[in-house]
């Protein structure tokens, strides 16, 4: 099979994990397997992904283990995409299971017990990364014969990850609905219609430091989208449902659901879903929430100002990279 390099699909990690990386429980049992996806770009470590594979708790350790942590710089996004677990945070324990999304801002103390084998997608920025663990990963990637060498585990930083530990936590048990850290498409921020989409605001630029945020695009089956010509913003989609055709520098191919595609920047592309889908922004540098919430005023408040001028400068405003969207 021709390789793309654009289209990584997590269902086969095997083959789609660019290196790894095992972690253990006190017993000496795997406690996770982190695989990388896309590497982090500039100041703010843009454009990182891995596909974790996180194990359960073992079933002695589950009354207490609650791995309590800050990050001092670094924001993170998790999909649960398989299983459950309890999320310990801001003095409250809550269940978060397959279809939500796990929101971690700087310096929020938070923990994690994995009730069942998740699938842990995340995407971070402003993390202390370290070289080691990417290299050390790539050793193991083309020579998984020395994976278990404790030579090579020692190459690993300690500190990994701009982590802090912290003591157990105190907690009351609420509802998924009731922690803000817990998020899914169905209690979005905003939620903006257009024909043949709906364009729901997840994790808004405020919760990233002012960096990023993530909107999802839920698509019916024919919608279609066309970028500018040459977009000059790099794209990071995840497509965490149904089945979209891109069509990037030319090249056509499908990605269904637990697939993540990079686009990179000034390449021609444009989408077409071939059933429902839904496509998450990982990349999030279009300010998508603004230029909805400003043309919804606009379309509302002054309809007669809603010109395709209006909506081109609204579009440079806040560098959304959209020229047109349709239904074949």
């Amino acid at each position: 099979m021709e390789k793309n390099e654009f289209l990584f699909d997590l269902k086969t990690p095997e083959t789609t994990w660019r290196g790894s990386a095992k972690h253990y429980w006190p017993n000496g049992q795997v406690s996770s397997e982190a695989g990388l996806i896309t590497d982090a770009e500039g100041p703010h470590g843009l454009y990182w992904c891995l596909d974790t594979i996180m194990h359960a708790v073992p079933e002695d350790m589950k009354a207490t283990w609650q791995m309590p942590h800050y990050h001092v710089r670094g924001y993170e996004t998790f999909f649960v995409d398989s299983g459950k677990l309890y999320l310990y945070i801001n003095g409250q324990r809550a269940l978060a299971q397959k279809g939500d999304i796990v929101h971690l801002m700087a310096g929020q103390a938070h923990g994690m017990t994995f009730l069942e084998e998740v699938k842990w997608r995340g995407t971070y920025h402003d993390f202390e990364t370290y070289s080691e663990a990417r290299d050390v990963g790539r050793v193991k990637q083309y020579m998984p014969e020395l994976a278990e060498d404790p030579d090579l585990a020692a190459l690993m930083p300690r500190g990994e990850m701009d982590s802090r530990l912290l003591e157990p936590f105190v907690y009351k048990d609420v509802p998924p609905e009731e922690c803000t850290a817990i998020k899914n498409i169905s209690r979005p921020h905003a939620s903006y219609d257009f024909p043949g989409v709906s364009m729901k605001v997840v994790v808004e630029r405020w919760e990233n430091g002012g960096v990023k945020e993530m909107v999802c695009a839920v698509m019916e089956p024919g919608f279609t989208a066309q970028w500018v010509k040459y977009p000059p913003l790099k794209e990071l989609l995840f497509v965490r449902k149904g089945k979209v055709k891109f069509t990037v520098l030319g090249k056509e191919f499908i990605a269904d659901d637990e697939c993540v595609v990079c686009i990179p920047r000034f390449a021609p592309h444009s989408i077409e879903a071939l059933e429902a889908s839904e496509v998450y922004d990982l990349g999030g540098q279009s300010q998508w929430s603004l230029f909805l919430q400003n043309y919804t005023s606009v379309k509302t408040l002054s309809p007669e100002r809603l010109t395709k001028e209006t909506v081109e400068a609204l579009k440079k405003k806040f560098d959304v990279q959209i020229a047109e969207i349709g239904r074949k």
